[in-house]
Formats: structure tokens, sequence, C-alpha cells
């Protein structure tokens, strides 16, 4: 059980501070290598290093290393594990892969810390590639960094006058992580805004809950996923038939906003709804191929509305592909992220581990949607930080202290004009949906 710990399926939209995520294991499926591409990348598994082979370019990694020690003098004084891991780390740095990453026992401890959705930071997704600045995905409502003012689109330049540039998303989260009631500065770039500023976010405890759901007007049953971590497949399940043991005559799914996570809980979500065994399958460097099929009880043919936007990534991609390739619902929003590739995190040694691309993933019907997405059935444009995912069983006090600080969030950002326009609106995604599942249901 503990090597299933480190099999997963990340995203490039990171949650702060982590996407921790199992994967479930299936029969892999040999296919003919029929490229010379392949027959290539085949030739290239088949050499592997050796200590033995490979002696003298290891002595010279052990060379720079003692040269390191004994002459270098500058800012830093690293230890010897300290070198051995930039070493380590430049391999895989070398891939020029944003999703790839060495890491360190601690990065693995942090990288699987929020398995139960709670973790101290600052509270929004992030994008972050190596040699890029950190792009604000979406601040969760309410979190620090919503309450200092960080918006969707700023980038991040600096965290605590640290160079954040050349980071991974990993160290970049280590950085912004802390002890609560600690304050970190980091530096923004924002549209519109001459010059780089500072903000200060006070970091808290972020405790998300995976799954909420409600029952909306008309028995219609609505759920909202915010990641796909431990056990959500199965928490899942518990509220759809909670909602169908009240009637439930149709089902909106919110996937909005939601940055992925386990391949394993893509599977078993999908496997709800559709009644087809293929979810989606995989191929690796090698020519293989693996399937994924239903892993649990399809819960019946009600009727099915997929909400999305552009930050439905990865697993939440799985998922939207599935039900749109057997046109068991209907997809609204806006295109999805477009994540199709696969990481697998391999321990080490020692404790440390590499998260690794090592696979592309496709659709039932062989849709391939890295860099392109998932085109909803029903496009419908609207603000993303008015689909307040996450806060479906808040009370009505905190639901106003939050649009108040939508408000402040928008007024800044569009004026207050515009602003009135939007918040009369409302969420129009979520309301379309409504409307077209009153349609299906009549």
């Amino acid at each position: 059980m503990k090597n299933k710990k480190y099999v997963l399926l990340t995203t490039i939209m990171v949650i702060l501070l982590s996407l921790p995520i199992l994967c479930s294991t299936t029969a892999a499926k040999k296919t003919d290598a029929k490229t010379d591409n392949t027959k290539q990348q085949q030739a290239a598994v088949s050499e592997p290093a050796g200590y033995f082979k490979d002696s003298a370019n290891l002595n010279k990694i052990t060379n720079i290393i003692n040269i390191v020690q004994q002459k270098f003098v500058g800012k830093k004084n690293p230890t010897k594990q300290e070198l051995y891991e930039y070493a380590m780390t430049g391999i895989v740095n070398g891939l020029d892969d944003p999703y790839s990453e060495y890491l360190t026992k601690k990065d693995l401890e942090s990288f699987t810390e929020d398995l139960d959705g709670e973790y101290v930071g600052v509270g929004m997704s992030i994008d972050k590639k190596k040699d890029a600045p950190l792009v604000v995905v979406s601040p969760f409502i309410g979190s620090p960094a919503a309450k200092a003012g960080m918006k969707i689109g700023d980038k991040v330049i600096k965290v605590d006058k640290t160079d954040i540039i050349p980071l991974n998303a990993t160290e970049t989260v280590n950085l912004l992580k802390g002890k609560q009631g600690t304050k970190v500065d980091v530096e923004v770039v924002r549209e519109g805004v001459k010059n780089p500023f500072v903000v200060t976010i006070i970091r808290d405890t972020i405790k998300l809950e995976m799954v909420e759901s409600k029952m909306l007007p008309d028995q219609i049953g609505y759920v909202s996923l915010l990641k796909f971590g431990n056990h959500t497949g199965a928490e899942l399940k518990k509220h759809i038939e909670q909602l169908q043991s009240q009637g439930m005559k149709g089902l909106i799914l919110d996937l909005r906003s939601n940055p992925g996570g386990s391949l394993k809980e893509a599977q078993d979500i999908s496997s709800l709804f559709i009644t087809q065994d293929l979810v989606v399958y995989l191929k690796y460097k090698n020519g293989q191929e693996t399937r994924y099929n239903r892993t649990m009880p399809n819960l019946g043919n009600f009727p099915l509305i997929i909400l999305v936007n552009g930050g439905s990534a990865s697993a939440s991609e799985i998922v939207t592909g599935a039900i749109k390739d057997y046109k068991r619902g209907t997809i609204i929003g806006q295109k999805t992220f477009g994540k199709g590739i696969v990481q697998e995190v391999m321990p080490l040694e020692g404790g440390d581990a590499i998260k690794l691309t090592v696979a592309q993933y496709f659709t039932p019907n062989g849709n391939y949607i890295h860099e392109k997405g998932i085109e909803p059935d029903i496009k419908v444009d609207m603000e993303e930080v008015l689909s307040i995912k996450g806060y479906a069983n808040d009370s009505e006090e905190a639901r106003q202290n939050r649009m108040k600080e939508i408000r402040t969030y928008l007024e800044k950002e569009k004026g207050k004009e515009e602003t009135d326009k939007i918040i009369t609106a409302g969420d129009v995604q979520l309301k379309r949906a409504v409307e077209e599942m009153e349609k299906k249901i009549k």
C-alpha cells in the first residue's frame, strides 16, 4: 500500500500546497512499435546506466563536488549532501519538462501532506513552470491570499525577496509554506499596473472540503468537487446516493477550477456515470498502452450536466472526456485547461523520489487533449471568481461576507458599474445548467 502512495497523476495547476494522489494499477497492454521514433525510444530504454559502465562520468560528479567543497567561495556554503541533491536536480531539470522534478525527502513529505485537504499556506491554485513566474490561477475565497488582495492572473516573481523564476513548482511552494500566523512577502506583476509591487500574506490553515452537495429547486442535485484527492470517488458516491434518496431527478457536477489529481479517483468517479468499460488509456515511451476501465458501480441513467472552465484540468478532463465521448451528459461552461500527460512519483533510496512525465493519456474515442482542452457543448463565459466553489454548506452570514470580498475584488479590477452588472448576473454558468436540466427532467 505504501508504494501505491507515490504513483500519481499530477496537474499543471498545483493547489497550494500540493496535490497528493493515488493511482490504481492495471495490466499494461503491449502494442507494436510502428514508427521510427518509437523504435529509437525503445533502443534508448534498452541501454540502462550502470555503475561500472559509467564509472568515469560518476567519478566526474564526485570530483566536482569535492572541488566545490574545497575551493568555492560565495554566498552559499552547501554541504556535500546538498551538492549531490543539486546534481540529481540538474538531471531532471535538463529534461526541460515543467512537470518533472527531483524531490528530496522533505519535498516528498510536503508533496503528500494535504491528502485530506488541510495544510498551512496562503490558499490559492497556481501554475508554476521552471524559468517562468508563478501565475495565480485562483485565490480561494476567504483565504489569506484573497484577503491580501491576490488576483487571478497575478504573476509572482519573488517570494521573501528570493527570485523564483528559476525554481520549479515544488521549490516555490515550499517558500510559500510556513507556520500559521507568519507572514510571507510576494512580489507581484499585475496587468495594467506599471511596476511590480509587494503583497504581504499571513499564512493560515487551509481546510478544503473535497466534495459538497445540495438539492436545488425542482429536485435538481448539485455536487461540487474541488479536487481529486484521497477517496473522493467514494465520497462523491455517498453524496449522490443521498441526493437520490431525497428524490433527485437530475445532477449537476461542478468541476470548475478543479485542477485534477488522482487517476484512480477519476476512474472511480467516471464509473458512477458511464456504463461502458473504458474510462481513459495511457501511452508510454516503450509503445505500451494501459487501459483504465470502470471500477465502481453505475448509479443510474439520470440526466447529467458537467460544469467546466479554464481551471478544469487533468483528472477533471478525464471525467469530462469520458462523459462527452459517450454522450452521457451535457458539458457547459468554458474550454478546459488541456493537460493530457501523466506523471509518476518513483521513490528512491533514502526517502527521496523523482516525479517524471511517463505517459500521454487519451479519451475513450482517442482524443489527445494536451494543450487543446475540451470544448463545452454549451459555451457560457463568466468571471471565474463567481463560481464560489467549495462553500455549498456555508451559513448565510458567511455567504454575505464572501460576496463582499468578491465585490471588493471586482471593483478594483472592473470598476463599480461593471461590477454591479456582474454581481447582478451572478453565476450564469450554473443558472444555464439549471435551465438546461429543467428541460431534461420535464
